[in-house]
């Protein structure tokens, strides 16, 4: 008799919406698949690279695309107020807090 090293199942059970419920069904959808679907991709989204994927690349950088975007408009209207209020431009500035 040979004695298995493989680690057993863990059952669990998850409360689902009605809509989530009539979903699956309409679209046939096993909860397993989906739970496994669903924790890939928050193991992806936390960094664990053997569970990243080319949608998940693609959603992140155009999140952090937006990001930038943002920063770069909220850095332009920092610039202009400095500049309005003393004649100078902060690019030139050489303080210890300011990042260069």
């Amino acid at each position: 008799m040979e004695i298995s090293t493989q680690k057993p199942l863990i059952m669990t059970s998850v409360k689902v919406s009605y809509e989530f419920y009539n979903q699956c069904k309409k679209y046939r959808i096993k909860f397993s698949d989906a739970l496994k679907v669903g924790i890939s991709i928050l193991l992806a989204e936390r960094g664990v690279i053997e569970y990243d994927n080319k949608l998940n690349i693609i959603r992140i950088y155009k999140e952090i695309k937006l990001k930038a975007q943002d920063y770069a408009i909220k850095l332009a209207e920092l610039e202009e107020k400095y500049e309005k209020m003393y004649g100078k431009s902060i690019k030139n500035e050489k303080t210890k807090t300011l990042v260069s």
